[in-house]
């Protein structure tokens, strides 16, 4: 896979942008890589997107497919233009806004705190895991801005990918993101399926918050990532995409 120019390191985004929602039993997974695919050029073209991973995860119990969104943007400002775009420019089909599509949308624009990304985009970003919690305290900056560097080291630590921590002020909740690689099993669906069970396992990152944030634990979801947009190393003449989970899941047919 050609990707070009994301470097490992502090990452310079000031921004993201989550979406998380159940996919119905009209989309099976192959209409979900191809509609990816399909919908990317007009997408990944918004300013400021960094890059853009697309979480899938098979709920244990029901089956059930939960897909999303994890952006990077440049700035505040430019996450702002995507939700709008979002909400009301784009429709995929006449009279057909994007979100309308998808019931039960859970999405958020964030400040990012922190973003460091460890291992290369182009060999190791398998795999993510999205903790969400509400707060309390107005002091929210100064706090996460105090604990970002224990979280990162952290991260390092343990050998993951990648780290992003991140606030919404206005719903008063955190969000951090941690970004993992498979396995090294030769088997691609068995090195996919422990690098999975690693992840979930590792001790949540919320551990860190300061007690005085009076954090509550919302949400903790551990997906496999089916694809990742790569705007930057379009730009420069590399893969638009990748879909690094393929095999055993397919990649598109467009």
């Amino acid at each position: 896979m050609d990707v070009r120019g994301y470097e490992t390191g502090p990452i310079k985004a000031e921004a993201a942008f989550t979406s998380d929602f159940p996919l119905d039993d009209r989309y099976s997974t192959q209409d979900l890589v191809d509609m990816l695919e399909r919908e990317r050029p007009n997408m990944d073209i918004r300013p400021g997107m960094r890059h853009k991973y697309t979480p899938l995860r098979f709920d244990p119990a029901t089956g059930v497919k939960y897909i999303g969104g994890r952006y990077l943007f440049d700035t505040w400002e430019n996450v702002l233009d995507y939700n709008h775009f979002t909400n009301e420019e784009l429709f995929p089909e006449p009279g057909v806004k994007f979100w309308s599509r998808f019931p039960g949308v859970d999405k958020h624009y964030w400040k990012v705190t922190g973003a460091h990304d460890f291992k290369p985009m182009a060999t190791s970003h398998h795999i993510n895991r999205f903790e969400r919690y509400s707060y309390l305290n107005e002091d929210v900056e100064q706090l996460l801005a105090e604990v970002w560097p224990a979280i990162r080291d952290e991260a390092e630590k343990q050998g993951q990918s990648s780290i992003w921590l991140m606030f919404q002020p206005e719903e008063k909740q955190i969000g951090i993101l941690t970004v993992a690689e498979k396995t090294g099993d030769a088997d691609q669906s068995v090195a996919i399926s422990k690098g999975l069970e690693r992840l979930e396992k590792v001790e949540p990152f919320g551990r860190f918050l300061p007690g005085r944030l009076g954090a509550e634990r919302l949400m903790d979801r551990t997906s496999l990532i089916i694809s990742s947009w790569l705007p930057e190393s379009r730009a420069l003449g590399g893969a638009h995409s990748s879909f690094d989970v393929s095999p055993p899941h397919p990649k598109p047919q467009i």
